[in-house]
Protein backbone atom coordinates (compact mmCIF):
# COMPACT_ATOMS: atom_id res chain seq x y z
CA UNK A 1 0.00 0.00 0.00
CA UNK A 2 2.62 2.57 0.77
CA UNK A 3 4.17 1.76 -2.49
CA UNK A 4 1.22 2.72 -4.51
CA UNK A 5 0.47 5.94 -2.65
CA UNK A 6 4.22 7.04 -3.45
CA UNK A 7 4.01 5.95 -6.79
CA UNK A 8 0.58 7.63 -7.30
CA UNK A 9 2.08 10.94 -5.77
CA UNK A 10 5.27 11.03 -7.75
CA UNK A 11 2.71 9.99 -10.99
CA UNK A 12 0.80 13.36 -9.47
CA UNK A 13 4.04 15.93 -8.90
CA UNK A 14 5.38 14.66 -12.93
CA UNK A 15 1.67 15.55 -14.35
CA UNK A 16 1.76 19.32 -11.97
CA UNK A 17 5.53 20.00 -13.51
CA UNK A 18 4.48 18.89 -16.91
CA UNK A 19 1.64 21.32 -16.67
CA UNK A 20 3.43 24.22 -15.30
CA UNK A 21 5.61 23.88 -18.32
CA UNK A 22 2.17 24.50 -20.77
CA UNK A 23 3.00 20.46 -21.94
CA UNK A 24 -0.06 18.89 -20.51
CA UNK A 25 -3.38 21.09 -20.04
CA UNK A 26 -6.28 19.44 -18.48
CA UNK A 27 -10.28 20.02 -19.38
CA UNK A 28 -13.44 18.49 -17.89
CA UNK A 29 -16.32 18.65 -19.25
CA UNK A 30 -20.28 17.60 -18.11
CA UNK A 31 -23.59 17.00 -19.24
CA UNK A 32 -26.65 15.37 -18.15
CA UNK A 33 -30.34 15.66 -18.82
CA UNK A 34 -33.78 15.20 -17.84
CA UNK A 35 -36.98 15.53 -19.22
CA UNK A 36 -40.28 13.52 -20.65
CA UNK A 37 -41.11 11.42 -23.58
CA UNK A 38 -44.70 10.52 -24.86
CA UNK A 39 -43.24 7.29 -26.23
CA UNK A 40 -44.06 4.19 -24.69
CA UNK A 41 -40.09 3.33 -25.38
CA UNK A 42 -38.34 6.25 -25.48
CA UNK A 43 -35.06 4.43 -26.72
CA UNK A 44 -36.76 3.64 -29.53
CA UNK A 45 -36.53 7.45 -30.71
CA UNK A 46 -32.70 7.91 -29.34
CA UNK A 47 -30.31 6.19 -32.18
CA UNK A 48 -27.69 8.35 -30.93
CA UNK A 49 -25.07 6.45 -27.90
CA UNK A 50 -25.43 9.64 -25.18
CA UNK A 51 -29.09 10.65 -26.43
CA UNK A 52 -31.28 11.17 -23.74
CA UNK A 53 -33.50 7.92 -23.96
CA UNK A 54 -35.33 8.04 -20.26
CA UNK A 55 -38.83 9.33 -19.47
CA UNK A 56 -38.21 11.36 -16.05
CA UNK A 57 -35.06 9.58 -15.07
CA UNK A 58 -31.61 11.76 -14.58
CA UNK A 59 -29.08 10.84 -16.94
CA UNK A 60 -26.00 11.28 -16.64
CA UNK A 61 -24.65 11.70 -20.67
CA UNK A 62 -21.25 12.12 -20.19
CA UNK A 63 -18.54 13.33 -17.66
CA UNK A 64 -15.05 13.41 -19.69
CA UNK A 65 -11.76 14.37 -18.61
CA UNK A 66 -9.22 15.13 -20.75
CA UNK A 67 -5.23 15.69 -21.36
CA UNK A 68 -3.43 17.46 -24.08
CA UNK A 69 0.10 17.51 -24.44
CA UNK A 70 2.05 19.32 -26.60
CA UNK A 71 6.09 19.12 -26.61
CA UNK A 72 7.93 20.78 -28.87
CA UNK A 73 7.12 22.14 -32.77
CA UNK A 74 5.72 18.58 -33.74
CA UNK A 75 4.80 16.31 -31.20
CA UNK A 76 1.37 16.70 -29.99
CA UNK A 77 -1.72 14.41 -28.10
CA UNK A 78 -4.77 13.97 -26.66
CA UNK A 79 -7.21 11.78 -24.45
CA UNK A 80 -10.27 11.67 -23.38
CA UNK A 81 -12.67 8.98 -21.80
CA UNK A 82 -16.52 9.50 -21.04
CA UNK A 83 -17.75 8.41 -17.82
CA UNK A 84 -22.45 7.61 -18.30
CA UNK A 85 -24.98 5.83 -16.90
CA UNK A 86 -26.57 2.99 -18.75
CA UNK A 87 -30.25 1.60 -18.54
CA UNK A 88 -29.91 0.50 -15.53
CA UNK A 89 -28.24 3.51 -13.51
CA UNK A 90 -25.13 1.52 -13.75
CA UNK A 91 -21.92 3.79 -14.51
CA UNK A 92 -19.69 3.13 -17.91
CA UNK A 93 -16.49 3.93 -19.17
CA UNK A 94 -15.17 4.01 -22.41
CA UNK A 95 -12.70 6.14 -24.65
CA UNK A 96 -13.51 8.68 -27.01
CA UNK A 97 -10.18 9.42 -27.92
CA UNK A 98 -6.53 8.70 -27.57
CA UNK A 99 -3.65 9.57 -30.09
CA UNK A 100 -0.57 10.71 -30.61
CA UNK A 101 -0.11 13.42 -33.57
CA UNK A 102 3.32 14.88 -35.82
CA UNK A 103 2.64 17.69 -36.66
CA UNK A 104 4.48 20.78 -38.77
CA UNK A 105 5.70 18.20 -41.35
CA UNK A 106 6.85 19.29 -44.51
CA UNK A 107 4.52 20.06 -47.29
CA UNK A 108 1.91 21.21 -44.46
CA UNK A 109 1.58 17.06 -43.14
CA UNK A 110 0.47 16.14 -40.32
CA UNK A 111 0.29 12.53 -39.27
CA UNK A 112 -2.28 10.92 -36.43
CA UNK A 113 -2.53 7.83 -35.18
CA UNK A 114 -4.68 5.99 -32.46
CA UNK A 115 -8.15 6.37 -31.51
CA UNK A 116 -10.11 8.90 -32.92
CA UNK A 117 -13.23 10.67 -34.68
CA UNK A 118 -12.68 10.53 -37.95
CA UNK A 119 -11.96 14.39 -39.51
CA UNK A 120 -15.49 13.35 -42.30
CA UNK A 121 -17.97 16.29 -42.17
CA UNK A 122 -18.07 19.05 -39.79
CA UNK A 123 -19.92 17.71 -37.20
CA UNK A 124 -18.48 14.05 -36.85
CA UNK A 125 -15.48 15.50 -35.41
CA UNK A 126 -16.63 17.38 -32.18
CA UNK A 127 -17.32 16.52 -28.93
CA UNK A 128 -20.63 15.89 -26.87
CA UNK A 129 -19.89 19.00 -24.66
CA UNK A 130 -19.37 21.02 -28.21
CA UNK A 131 -22.79 20.25 -30.16
CA UNK A 132 -25.60 22.87 -30.27
CA UNK A 133 -28.43 20.54 -29.38
CA UNK A 134 -29.05 18.06 -26.48
CA UNK A 135 -28.40 14.87 -29.38
CA UNK A 136 -26.92 13.67 -31.99
CA UNK A 137 -28.48 14.80 -35.65
CA UNK A 138 -30.22 11.54 -37.12
CA UNK A 139 -28.38 10.67 -40.23
CA UNK A 140 -24.85 10.87 -38.03
CA UNK A 141 -26.50 8.36 -35.44
CA UNK A 142 -27.71 6.04 -37.89
CA UNK A 143 -25.57 5.68 -41.06
CA UNK A 144 -21.92 6.83 -39.34
CA UNK A 145 -22.47 4.89 -35.62
CA UNK A 146 -24.36 6.21 -32.39
CA UNK A 147 -21.06 7.56 -31.22
CA UNK A 148 -20.39 8.52 -35.20
CA UNK A 149 -17.54 7.45 -37.11
CA UNK A 150 -14.66 6.51 -34.73
CA UNK A 151 -11.43 4.14 -35.78
CA UNK A 152 -8.47 2.77 -34.54
CA UNK A 153 -5.77 3.45 -36.94
CA UNK A 154 -3.86 6.20 -38.67
CA UNK A 155 -5.30 9.45 -40.40
CA UNK A 156 -3.11 11.75 -42.70
CA UNK A 157 -3.94 15.44 -43.21
CA UNK A 158 -2.59 17.78 -46.05
CA UNK A 159 -3.01 21.70 -45.07
CA UNK A 160 -2.93 23.22 -48.37
CA UNK A 161 -0.87 26.12 -49.15
CA UNK A 162 -3.89 27.97 -51.06
CA UNK A 163 -5.76 31.29 -50.59
CA UNK A 164 -8.73 29.79 -48.44
CA UNK A 165 -7.45 27.65 -45.35
CA UNK A 166 -8.10 24.05 -46.70
CA UNK A 167 -7.24 20.51 -45.41
CA UNK A 168 -7.42 16.90 -47.34
CA UNK A 169 -7.26 13.97 -44.65
CA UNK A 170 -7.00 10.26 -45.48
CA UNK A 171 -7.32 7.53 -43.32
CA UNK A 172 -7.72 3.92 -42.37
CA UNK A 173 -8.71 1.94 -39.76
CA UNK A 174 -11.15 0.20 -37.88
CA UNK A 175 -13.95 0.77 -35.53
CA UNK A 176 -13.56 0.20 -31.71
CA UNK A 177 -15.84 -2.22 -30.34
CA UNK A 178 -18.01 -1.40 -27.72
CA UNK A 179 -19.22 -3.80 -25.10
CA UNK A 180 -21.55 -2.15 -23.07
CA UNK A 181 -25.66 -0.87 -24.79
CA UNK A 182 -25.36 3.07 -24.30
CA UNK A 183 -28.09 2.94 -22.15
CA UNK A 184 -30.05 1.99 -24.99
CA UNK A 185 -31.20 -1.52 -23.54
CA UNK A 186 -30.80 -3.19 -27.01
CA UNK A 187 -31.13 -6.82 -25.50
CA UNK A 188 -33.79 -6.21 -22.83
CA UNK A 189 -36.51 -9.38 -23.71
CA UNK A 190 -39.71 -6.45 -23.62
CA UNK A 191 -38.09 -4.32 -25.55
CA UNK A 192 -34.69 -5.30 -27.46
CA UNK A 193 -32.92 -5.97 -30.43
CA UNK A 194 -34.87 -9.28 -31.33
CA UNK A 195 -37.43 -10.04 -33.97
CA UNK A 196 -39.25 -12.17 -31.67
CA UNK A 197 -42.04 -8.98 -30.84
CA UNK A 198 -45.27 -11.11 -30.65
CA UNK A 199 -47.07 -11.89 -33.85
CA UNK A 200 -44.80 -10.30 -36.99
CA UNK A 201 -41.35 -9.66 -35.26
CA UNK A 202 -40.81 -6.19 -36.55
CA UNK A 203 -41.90 -2.61 -34.47
CA UNK A 204 -44.34 -3.18 -32.27
CA UNK A 205 -47.61 -5.34 -32.55
CA UNK A 206 -50.22 -2.47 -32.61
CA UNK A 207 -49.30 -1.29 -36.00
CA UNK A 208 -49.31 -4.32 -37.74
CA UNK A 209 -47.74 -2.91 -41.09
CA UNK A 210 -44.62 -4.83 -40.81
CA UNK A 211 -41.95 -1.72 -40.33
CA UNK A 212 -38.48 -2.83 -39.79
CA UNK A 213 -35.46 -2.59 -36.62
CA UNK A 214 -34.11 0.33 -36.74
CA UNK A 215 -31.20 -1.25 -34.78
CA UNK A 216 -30.51 -3.41 -38.00
CA UNK A 217 -29.24 -0.54 -39.90
CA UNK A 218 -26.14 -1.71 -36.95
CA UNK A 219 -25.06 -4.58 -38.85
CA UNK A 220 -24.16 -2.39 -42.15
CA UNK A 221 -22.40 0.52 -41.17
CA UNK A 222 -19.04 0.76 -41.64
CA UNK A 223 -16.81 -1.81 -39.30
CA UNK A 224 -13.78 -2.57 -40.56
CA UNK A 225 -10.88 -1.95 -43.04
CA UNK A 226 -12.43 1.30 -43.06
CA UNK A 227 -10.80 3.72 -45.40
CA UNK A 228 -11.76 7.44 -45.61
CA UNK A 229 -10.92 10.80 -47.27
CA UNK A 230 -11.98 14.38 -46.89
CA UNK A 231 -11.66 17.74 -47.44
CA UNK A 232 -12.32 21.17 -45.72
CA UNK A 233 -12.21 24.53 -46.91
CA UNK A 234 -12.77 27.83 -45.02
CA UNK A 235 -13.75 31.09 -47.85
CA UNK A 236 -14.23 34.38 -45.79
CA UNK A 237 -15.82 37.35 -47.44
CA UNK A 238 -14.68 40.04 -44.88
CA UNK A 239 -14.23 39.83 -40.97
CA UNK A 240 -17.67 39.14 -40.57
CA UNK A 241 -18.87 36.42 -42.90
CA UNK A 242 -17.70 33.12 -43.48
CA UNK A 243 -18.50 29.93 -45.60
CA UNK A 244 -17.12 26.50 -44.69
CA UNK A 245 -17.38 23.84 -46.96
CA UNK A 246 -16.79 20.21 -46.22
CA UNK A 247 -16.92 17.22 -48.86
CA UNK A 248 -15.92 13.20 -47.25
CA UNK A 249 -16.58 9.81 -48.18
CA UNK A 250 -15.71 6.18 -46.87
CA UNK A 251 -15.81 2.46 -47.36
CA UNK A 252 -15.14 -0.60 -45.52
CA UNK A 253 -16.72 -4.12 -44.86
CA UNK A 254 -19.57 -4.03 -42.24
CA UNK A 255 -20.69 -7.11 -39.57
CA UNK A 256 -22.55 -8.85 -42.23
CA UNK A 257 -19.12 -9.23 -43.91
CA UNK A 258 -20.29 -7.39 -47.01
CA UNK A 259 -18.74 -3.99 -48.45
CA UNK A 260 -20.33 -0.46 -47.28
CA UNK A 261 -19.94 2.90 -48.04
CA UNK A 262 -21.22 6.44 -46.90
CA UNK A 263 -20.62 9.92 -48.71
CA UNK A 264 -21.11 13.40 -47.19
CA UNK A 265 -21.41 16.99 -48.25
CA UNK A 266 -21.82 19.82 -45.86
CA UNK A 267 -21.92 23.52 -45.36
CA UNK A 268 -21.59 26.37 -42.73
CA UNK A 269 -22.26 30.17 -43.11
CA UNK A 270 -21.45 32.16 -40.14
CA UNK A 271 -21.95 35.74 -39.59
CA UNK A 272 -20.41 37.50 -36.61
CA UNK A 273 -21.23 41.49 -35.59
CA UNK A 274 -18.28 41.78 -33.81
CA UNK A 275 -15.96 40.34 -36.73
CA UNK A 276 -12.92 38.59 -35.01
CA UNK A 277 -13.90 40.77 -31.66
CA UNK A 278 -14.49 38.97 -28.85
CA UNK A 279 -18.86 39.34 -28.09
CA UNK A 280 -21.84 40.86 -29.70
CA UNK A 281 -24.43 38.61 -32.16
CA UNK A 282 -23.58 36.18 -34.09
CA UNK A 283 -25.75 33.18 -36.50
CA UNK A 284 -24.55 29.98 -37.36
CA UNK A 285 -26.08 27.74 -40.17
CA UNK A 286 -24.86 24.56 -40.65
CA UNK A 287 -26.65 21.44 -43.35
CA UNK A 288 -25.41 18.32 -43.90
CA UNK A 289 -26.62 15.70 -46.27
CA UNK A 290 -25.37 12.04 -45.54
CA UNK A 291 -25.62 9.15 -48.60
CA UNK A 292 -25.66 5.66 -47.20
CA UNK A 293 -25.64 2.05 -48.83
CA UNK A 294 -24.34 -1.28 -47.44
CA UNK A 295 -24.38 -5.31 -48.81
CA UNK A 296 -24.84 -7.96 -46.45
CA UNK A 297 -22.37 -11.19 -47.07
CA UNK A 298 -22.84 -12.77 -50.26
CA UNK A 299 -23.66 -16.24 -48.94
CA UNK A 300 -26.08 -15.55 -46.18
CA UNK A 301 -27.22 -11.52 -46.66
CA UNK A 302 -28.82 -10.16 -43.77
CA UNK A 303 -29.59 -13.75 -42.22
CA UNK A 304 -32.57 -13.43 -39.73
CA UNK A 305 -33.94 -16.60 -40.79
CA UNK A 306 -37.82 -14.23 -40.17
CA UNK A 307 -39.43 -17.05 -42.68
CA UNK A 308 -38.47 -19.99 -40.45
CA UNK A 309 -41.06 -18.14 -37.47
CA UNK A 310 -43.56 -16.51 -39.79
CA UNK A 311 -44.62 -18.62 -42.48
CA UNK A 312 -48.30 -17.69 -41.28
CA UNK A 313 -47.66 -14.43 -42.14
CA UNK A 314 -46.50 -14.84 -45.56
CA UNK A 315 -43.08 -12.90 -44.95
CA UNK A 316 -41.61 -14.55 -47.81
CA UNK A 317 -42.58 -12.26 -50.82
CA UNK A 318 -42.12 -9.28 -48.82
CA UNK A 319 -38.58 -8.76 -49.01
CA UNK A 320 -37.05 -9.88 -45.88
CA UNK A 321 -35.75 -13.29 -47.38
CA UNK A 322 -32.04 -11.87 -48.51
CA UNK A 323 -30.53 -15.37 -47.97
CA UNK A 324 -29.86 -15.38 -51.82
CA UNK A 325 -26.36 -15.49 -53.60
CA UNK A 326 -26.12 -12.14 -54.29
CA UNK A 327 -26.88 -10.43 -50.64
CA UNK A 328 -29.06 -7.72 -49.53
CA UNK A 329 -28.49 -4.00 -50.26
CA UNK A 330 -29.02 -1.31 -47.79
CA UNK A 331 -29.46 1.91 -49.14
CA UNK A 332 -30.48 5.27 -47.91
CA UNK A 333 -29.82 9.13 -47.48
CA UNK A 334 -30.66 11.27 -44.46
CA UNK A 335 -30.17 15.38 -44.26
CA UNK A 336 -29.80 17.46 -40.97
CA UNK A 337 -29.79 21.37 -41.07
CA UNK A 338 -29.25 23.58 -37.83
CA UNK A 339 -29.02 27.50 -37.26
CA UNK A 340 -28.10 28.87 -34.17
CA UNK A 341 -28.30 32.96 -33.16
CA UNK A 342 -26.66 34.49 -30.29
CA UNK A 343 -29.06 36.75 -29.57
CA UNK A 344 -27.30 38.03 -26.18
CA UNK A 345 -23.95 37.00 -24.47
CA UNK A 346 -26.19 34.69 -22.07
CA UNK A 347 -29.13 33.45 -24.47
CA UNK A 348 -28.45 31.84 -27.53
CA UNK A 349 -32.12 30.18 -29.30
CA UNK A 350 -31.37 27.41 -32.55
CA UNK A 351 -33.57 24.97 -34.49
CA UNK A 352 -32.74 21.98 -36.15
CA UNK A 353 -34.62 19.91 -39.28
CA UNK A 354 -33.62 16.37 -39.43
CA UNK A 355 -34.50 13.76 -42.35
CA UNK A 356 -33.92 10.50 -43.49
CA UNK A 357 -35.89 8.50 -46.02
CA UNK A 358 -37.53 5.01 -46.20
CA UNK A 359 -34.41 2.55 -45.96
CA UNK A 360 -34.49 0.14 -49.21
CA UNK A 361 -34.11 -3.24 -47.53
CA UNK A 362 -35.10 -3.06 -44.47
CA UNK A 363 -38.59 -1.67 -44.54
CA UNK A 364 -37.46 1.13 -42.70
CA UNK A 365 -40.15 4.25 -42.99
CA UNK A 366 -39.01 7.79 -43.43
CA UNK A 367 -37.84 9.21 -40.26
CA UNK A 368 -38.24 13.82 -39.47
CA UNK A 369 -37.56 14.94 -36.37
CA UNK A 370 -38.15 18.92 -35.59
CA UNK A 371 -35.72 20.26 -32.83
CA UNK A 372 -36.33 23.61 -31.34
CA UNK A 373 -34.56 25.11 -28.05
CA UNK A 374 -32.24 27.78 -26.39
CA UNK A 375 -28.97 27.36 -24.17
CA UNK A 376 -28.61 29.91 -21.99
CA UNK A 377 -25.21 30.58 -19.84
CA UNK A 378 -25.80 31.08 -16.13
CA UNK A 379 -24.83 34.76 -14.64
CA UNK A 380 -23.21 33.27 -11.80
CA UNK A 381 -20.63 30.74 -13.88
CA UNK A 382 -20.23 31.36 -17.46
CA UNK A 383 -18.61 27.84 -17.77
CA UNK A 384 -22.16 26.42 -17.35
CA UNK A 385 -25.60 26.84 -19.12
CA UNK A 386 -29.06 25.77 -19.17
CA UNK A 387 -30.07 23.48 -22.55
CA UNK A 388 -34.18 23.11 -23.20
CA UNK A 389 -34.74 21.33 -26.17
CA UNK A 390 -38.59 19.85 -27.64
CA UNK A 391 -38.40 17.27 -30.34
CA UNK A 392 -41.57 15.98 -32.77
CA UNK A 393 -40.94 12.75 -34.40
CA UNK A 394 -42.62 11.33 -36.89
CA UNK A 395 -41.36 7.91 -38.10
CA UNK A 396 -43.95 6.07 -40.48
CA UNK A 397 -46.81 5.84 -38.04
CA UNK A 398 -45.08 6.12 -34.82
CA UNK A 399 -44.39 9.59 -33.27
CA UNK A 400 -43.02 11.17 -30.40
CA UNK A 401 -43.05 14.34 -28.79
CA UNK A 402 -40.32 14.98 -26.19
CA UNK A 403 -38.76 18.15 -23.87
CA UNK A 404 -35.41 17.50 -22.52
CA UNK A 405 -33.68 19.74 -20.05
CA UNK A 406 -29.61 19.70 -20.30
CA UNK A 407 -27.30 20.56 -17.76
CA UNK A 408 -23.83 21.42 -18.96
CA UNK A 409 -20.42 22.67 -17.57
CA UNK A 410 -17.15 23.13 -19.27
CA UNK A 411 -13.66 23.68 -17.93
CA UNK A 412 -10.10 23.78 -19.83
CA UNK A 413 -8.83 25.59 -22.11
CA UNK A 414 -8.28 24.12 -26.59
CA UNK A 415 -7.97 20.82 -26.71
CA UNK A 416 -5.69 18.92 -29.40
CA UNK A 417 -7.55 17.88 -32.20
Amino acid sequence: MKKRIMFTAALAMGFTALAEQNILSFGLHLNTVIGSSSADHPEDFAPGGHDPNRDGALQLQSLEPSVSLRFGDYIQGFATGSVFTDSHDDFEWEWEEIFLKLHNLPGGMELRGGRFLNRVGLHNPVHLHSWETVDAPLPHALFLGEDGLQTLGGELNFHLDTVSPSVFTVSFGQRPSHGHDHGHGHGHDDHGHGHGHDDHGHGHDDHGHGHGDWHDLEEFRVDEDIVTIGFRTLFRRNDFHSLTLATAGGKGTNEEGGDSWFALLGAEFAWRENGFEPGGRSVNWRTEFIRFSGKGHEEHGHGHDHDDDHDDHGHDDHGHDHDDEHGERVTGWGLSTQVAYQMTDRLRPFARLDYVNEIAGLDLDSWTRFSLGGTMTLANNPYAYLRLQGNFDERGHDSEQAVWLQFGMSFGGPEVR
